[in-house]
């Protein structure tokens, strides 16, 4: 990606400590849920399989609860704040380096980098006659494509950043530089190379429960992402076609499923479903850093959602009027409009504490977040109601079990698609291009095309993936003149008063956190990695 604030002294990044200040937990010695810690004697296969779970939720916890949306679909456009919130300062760019959604994006990747890396030097030495050589070999692919997926984040986002592949030598020395971008990726394509070596196949089907860690699959869909970003078109062209032919994943409501829909999706019960690639995991009936906090901060109305307060976040001008076709399926799954009805959401008829609850929810406009006219639907699940919505933790701002999606298979056919075009300009009628392109719209319920330009795959990726953290990073795909158009041409205000923002940055990096600019004066140097 490209700075969209100017970077501003040397930022610094100790690996320990700016993890362990992170909600007071140390990442590196707090255990997956419920399963024994490094170092511990993995007698089994199952212990082993259960070994790499914290990577898919705890570590991950701090950018879930707000930095994840902030960062990127309130920038981006797709999502408003009034200027009364956090989320706010990301609406009007009028953020900083000290705004905590940065430094818990940057200590949550590294956090999982941490523990990723712990697992990788850590595992062979800590499993027993009676493990197999197939668990021992899949638990540390996944850690390599945790470790993958965290540096893909930091580098869209942060661009130059330290590469650590062993905590013990950045524990004795933690004033290091920051690597630069092309190594940084070439360290992401060689963990996912790893992963698709020694993770498992899979054929995802109705035993949602079995999908929820990453395959070889997930690896190579992600791959091909990655590839994508660096236009590497002909090898992401490759790695696509690759994961379409297994059949591991589907579309819910494509050819193959045609009985689910687009709406399945968001239903908690749905979690690991066919189309998941690659998710971050919750337990809405666990403790406070387990649980999903999007229905709190996504939900228009408190008649929604186990706690107090919603609506933090409402769906941008931008997005309501300019993203989706008329009879585009996925419009009311993304955000509600007045008359919206949702049969599969349950509600309090009142804030009564032993007021009633109710199956199916109509929309109305004086529940309205931000003065949007609207509000979001995405991620939200309503007020618990098993099996539907699967636990919740009240005590803890209403934390759900609703997994987050960090890679749909309706994704990948996008990439198929643009990497075989090949480029940003021109068009294609390549049926191959075609046909993964279409599958995406046909299961919208809008119009298939018979050629397909650049332009044509960049809008149907923010119509299907809105509100899912990928619309920035899109942005900044493009050449920075062309997203500092579409930035600015965006209406940044509510449905009362409309506001534009203006860039004055040459870029869209983000700034690294404020509070490690004294402990690590180096990391503003840029130094080629030594790979090994």
């Amino acid at each position: 990606m490209k700075n969209i604030i100017k970077r501003g002294g040397a930022i610094a990044m100790t690996f320990i400590m700016l993890i362990s200040t992170s909600c007071s937990q140390d990442f590196l010695d707090v255990p997956a849920e419920g399963t024994p810690t490094i170092g511990n004697y993995y007698d089994s296969d199952v212990k082993l399989d259960n070994a790499t779970n914290g990577l898919y939720g705890l570590v991950w916890f701090n950018m879930n609860k707000s930095a994840f949306y902030g960062i990127t679909d309130v920038i981006s456009g797709n999502m408003y704040a009034d200027i009364y919130n956090d989320f706010g300062k990301f609406t009007d760019l009028s953020f900083t380096n000290t705004q905590s959604f940065i430094s818990d994006a940057w200590r949550s990747c590294f956090g999982a980098i941490a523990n990723s890396n712990a697992y990788i030097s850590n595992l062979p030495q800590s499993v027993g006659p009676n493990v197999s050589k197939e668990a021992l070999n899949n638990a540390m692919g996944e850690s390599h494509f945790i470790r993958a997926f965290s540096y893909f984040f930091l580098v869209r986002l942060f661009g130059n950043v330290p590469i650590i592949e062993n905590n013990a030598d950045y524990s004795q020395n933690f004033v290091i530089p920051s690597n630069p971008t092309e190594d940084v990726y070439k360290f992401i394509e060689n963990d996912l190379k790893f992963a698709i070596a020694n993770l498992r196949t899979k054929n995802r089907g109705s035993d949602y429960a079995a999908n929820a860690h990453v395959s070889a699959g997930s690896a190579k869909a992600l791959l091909a992402k990655v590839y994508l970003y660096q236009k590497k078109y002909d090898l992401a062209r490759q790695m696509a076609q690759e994961v379409i032919n297994s059949g591991e994943f589907k579309l819910l409501g494509g050819d193959e499923l045609p009985t689910k829909s687009f709406a399945d999706l968001w239903l908690q019960k749905n979690n690991n479903n066919e189309e998941s690639i690659f998710s971050w995991q919750w337990n809405g009936a666990g403790t406070y850093f387990d649980g999903n906090f999007s229905n709190t901060l996504f939900a228009p109305e408190n008649r929604l959602v186990e706690t107090t307060y919603s609506g933090q976040i409402a769906p941008s001008q931008d997005l309501i009027k300019n993203v989706y076709e008329n009879g585009d399926k996925r419009r009311i799954e993304t955000f509600m409009l007045p008359g919206d009805f949702y049969p599969n959401l349950t509600y309090a008829q009142t804030l009564a504490v032993d007021s009633p609850k109710l199956l199916g929810y109509t929309f109305d406009i004086q529940y309205e977040a931000q003065k949007s006219g609207a509000g979001l639907k995405k991620y939200v699940i309503g007020k618990e109601n098993l099996p539907i919505t699967g636990p919740f933790n009240p005590p803890f701002n209403g934390e759900s079990s609703m997994n987050s999606y960090m890679m749909r298979y309706a994704e990948l056919l996008l990439i198929h698609a643009e990497a075989i075009l090949g480029s940003q300009s021109g068009s294609t009628s390549d049926p191959n291009a075609l046909k993964s392109f279409n599958a995406v719209r046909k299961r919208a319920g809008v119009a298939q095309k018979a050629s397909i330009s650049f332009d044509d795959i960049f809008k149907e990726r923010r119509a299907e993936l809105a509100c899912e953290g990928d619309y920035y990073f899109d942005l900044g795909r493009l050449p920075f003149a062309k997203a500092k158009a579409i930035l600015e041409a965006q209406n940044r205000g509510n449905r009362e008063t409309e506001k534009h923002i203006s860039i004055s940055a040459t870029n869209l990096l983000l700034p690294y956190p404020s509070d490690d600019l004294i402990k690590n004066p180096k990391l503003t140097e840029v130094v080629p990695y030594t790979f090994k």
